[in-house]
This record gives C-alpha cells, sequence and structure tokens, in this order.
C-alpha cells in the first residue's frame, strides 16, 4: 500500500512537471529539457543501480541468515565514491564533443545534466537500503518527495519567469531535498542474535552490480534513448521534445511498476532461498501475469486515449498519432517484462546472463533504426520496440536454461 500509493502520486507529479515544462517551454525550448531529462536519468540508471540492487540483493540475504549487513553498507559506499570520481572525470573530459553534439551547444543543460547525475548517488543508496531492509514506506517516501519537490520547483521558477534553466534546476534539487527530508534512521548496531557475517569487498559489489548496471545501461538505452537516438538521426528539437511527450504520457503505469519491480529482487531472493527455483518460478510466474496485464492496459489506453491525452497534457504543438503512441505503450510494456525476469535471474545469481540478453537487443535496434526509411520519430519507436521484443525472448530462454541447471528442492 505504501509503495503503491508512493508510486502513483510520484507519477502524477512527474506528468505535472512534464505538462507545465511543455505548455511554458513550446515544442522548441521543450526539446532542449527533454535531452536533458532523456541523458540526465539514463545516466543516473547506469551509474548508481547498479550499487542500489547491490544493497537490496544482499542486505536481504544476510537479514534472512540473522548476519550484519553493514559490511554490505561501507563497501557500496567506497564503490559510489569511485563511480562518482570516475563520472566527474570523463564528464569534464568529455565536456567539449558532449555540450556540441548532444546539448545543442546550451552549456547550463550540461552543467546541470552532471550536477544531476551527482545528486541522485546518495538517494540511490538510501533506495538500496530501504529495499534490502523492507522498509518500503520509507522507500516510497524519498520517490515521493523527489518526485513532489521537482514538480513544485519547476512550477514556481516558471511562475517567476524562469526559462528552461527553471526544470533544469528543479531536476538537480529534487534528490537532494529527498535525502534531506527522508532519513535512513539509525543503523542497527551488532546485536547476540546477528553473526558478523564474511567480509564484503568493493570489488565483491563490483561482482553483482557490474552486470546489473551493464543490465540497466541497456534498458535505459531502450527506454529513456529515444530523444538521443533521434538527434543522432539529425531530427529537429520540435520532433525530439515531441517523442520525449509521447514517452512520458504512454508509460503512466511504468512510473508506478518500475519502482516496484526493482523493489522485487529482495523477494525474489529470499524465495529463492527457502523455497528453492519452484517457489521462484512461482513467484515469476506471477509478478509476470500482473505485468503483462497492465501491459494489455497500457497498449489498449495509449490507442483509445493517447490522442486526447496529449492535448489535454501538453497543449498545442504536440500532436502524436495512435499509432505510434501504441508502439510506444509496447515498448514500455516489454521493458517491464524484461525488468521482472532480470530480477529473476539476479536471485539465481545469473546477472550476466541478464546482461547477455538486454545486449542482445540493441543490434536489433541498430539494424532497424538503419534499415527503416520512414519518419524519424516512427523510425526510432519501431528500432527500440523490436530490441526490447528480441531482448525479452532471450530473457526468458537465459532464465528457462538457467532453471534447468538448478536442483529441485522439497
Amino acid at each position: 500500500m505504501y509503495l503503491g500509493v508512493s508510486f502513483f502520486a510520484s507519477g502524477v507529479f512527474t506528468y505535472v512537471f512534464q505538462g507545465v515544462s511543455a505548455r511554458a517551454l513550446g515544442p522548441e525550448g521543450y526539446g532542449g529539457l527533454a535531452v536533458l531529462w532523456a541523458a540526465t536519468f539514463l545516466t543516473v540508471q547506469i551509474v548508481w543501480i547498479g550499487a542500489s540492487q547491490t544493497l537490496g540483493r544482499h542486505i536481504a540475504e544476510r537479514e534472512a541468515r540473522g548476519e550484519s549487513w553493514l559490511p554490505v553498507g561501507d563497501s557500496v559506499k567506497r564503490l559510489q565514491l569511485w563511480l562518482l570520481v570516475a563520472f566527474v572525470l570523463f564528464a569534464l573530459l568529455l565536456s567539449p564533443l558532449l555540450v556540441g553534439t548532444v546539448f545543442g551547444g546550451e552549456g547550463f543543460l550540461y552543467a546541470a545534466f552532471v550536477a544531476a547525475v551527482v545528486a541522485y548517488a546518495p538517494e540511490y543508496f538510501l533506495r538500496g537500503v530501504f529495499s534490502g531492509r523492507r522498509m518500503f514506506a520509507r522507500l516510497g517516501a524519498i520517490h515521493f518527495v523527489e518526485s513532489s519537490s521537482r514538480a513544485v520547483l519547476a512550477v514556481v521558477l516558471l511562475a517567476l519567469g524562469a526559462g528552461a534553466w527553471g526544470p533544469a534546476a528543479a531536476i538537480v534539487a529534487a534528490p537532494l531535498i529527498g535525502v534531506m527530508l527522508v532519513r535512513p534512521g539509525t543503523p542497527p548496531s551488532q546485536t547476540p542474535s546477528q553473526t558478523e557475517g564474511a567480509s564484503f569487498s568493493a570489488w565483491g559489489a563490483v561482482g553483482f552490480a557490474g552486470p546489473v548496471i551493464l543490465c540497466v545501461a541497456c534498458g535505459q538505452a531502450f527506454l529513456n534513448g529515444g530523444p538521443l537516438l533521434l538527434g543522432l538521426l539529425g531530427a529537429s528539437r520540435a520532433e525530439i521534445g515531441l517523442l520525449l511527450a509521447a514517452l512520458i504520457l504512454t508509460r503512466i503505469p511504468q512510473y508506478v511498476l518500475s519502482p516496484a519491480i526493482a523493489a522485487l529482487l529482495p523477494h525474489a531472493s529470499r524465495a529463492f532461498a527457502s523455497g528453492g527455483s519452484r517457489a521462484l518460478d512461482r513467484f515469476l510466474a506471477r509478478s509476470l501475469a500482473v505485468v503483462a496485464g497492465a501491459g494489455i492496459l497500457m497498449v489498449g489506453g495509449a490507442w483509445t486515449l493517447g490522442e486526447w491525452g496529449m492535448r489535454l497534457l501538453y497543449g498545442p504543438g504536440f500532436e502524436a498519432e495512435r499509432n505510434l503512441l501504441a508502439l510506444l505503450a509496447a515498448l514500455a510494456a516489454l521493458y517491464l517484462i524484461c525488468e521482472v525476469i532480470s530480477q529473476a535471474l539476479f536471485a539465481l545469481g545469473e546477472q550476466r546472463r541478464a546482461a547477455l540478453a538486454w545486449l542482445l537487443g540493441l543490434p536489433v535496434s541498430a539494424v532497424f533504426a538503419v534499415i527503416f526509411q520512414t519518419d524519424l520519430v516512427y523510425r526510432a519507436s519501431y528500432a527500440l520496440a523490436l530490441g526490447v521484443a528480441a531482448a525479452a525472448v532471450a530473457m526468458a530462454a537465459f532464465y528457462l536454461l538457467a532453471r534447468k541447471g538448478e536442483p529441485e528442492r522439497s
């Protein structure tokens, strides 16, 4: 209940942010913000989700065995520090290239991008701790505070006459506000009922987080990379803004379900640790049934109500056909299916196979992006949807292969 309500409210505030920004900035101005949004959340997921997933999995496992999870937290903090230093160095070195090619020469957007990625590091650490310790009220609260503060700041700054820098500043500030307002509480000290547990080095965190980061990098390339792909194909800022607007609209259930799916890993790990592969099969089947039902509703809703929703949310200049909207909804639904199967593979310790499945979808997208000769927005959308479909097929096949290698447990 906590997660469902908070994720729904977070989705509403995300749409407030996007709708107000689009109406205030217009198609061209919103195109620049679309690039910032896509680049930020693609990179944030790539850089920080591995640490969050590592915390969620290993904290849950250690608490289930009665072991202290504090060594895991300390090691992941060191891992995040290394990643932070590496990201900042790469951002500085590549700034002349990226500002000109990706951000259209707008240096303030690039500065906001770098600052936002750095700001999300502590929030993703807290997400992992809350997930692993089953502190779902706080996990939901941090999502809610982040999204609501971003929307409120953007509305206030735009009302005061800010241009694109107003929503950009809100993107940077939102995760910091979430960390300040949603505290993790006092870490538990070692109790007599807990054992010390094995040490957990930062390299141990990398062993699990590395393939997870690769999974997320590929997944986010499909989910949020559309505006960037359009830029590489030579689309205008208005076309880029239109694609992001359509993506945002068609992913309403995905905004609610993705954080919940990311929180499935501790549950999947517990199911496998206590009941073996059969228990994990049942858990996966139930999860896929929910996601498949949501996917059908997503595609049907985009087909019947999508054109009306675009006019209502974004206003003039953001018209999209129902065919495009249904295609983008199918992309989001297939992405959710891949996410669910990934969690089951992570619980089996098969994160490398999950990463390989995601990787197999990338060349499929690249091929179709080249061979399709149609409108650029449709071209990018078809390429991404078919790539995710290929990844979903590969993911299911790898799970069945991994499942055969696991002994049955009564």
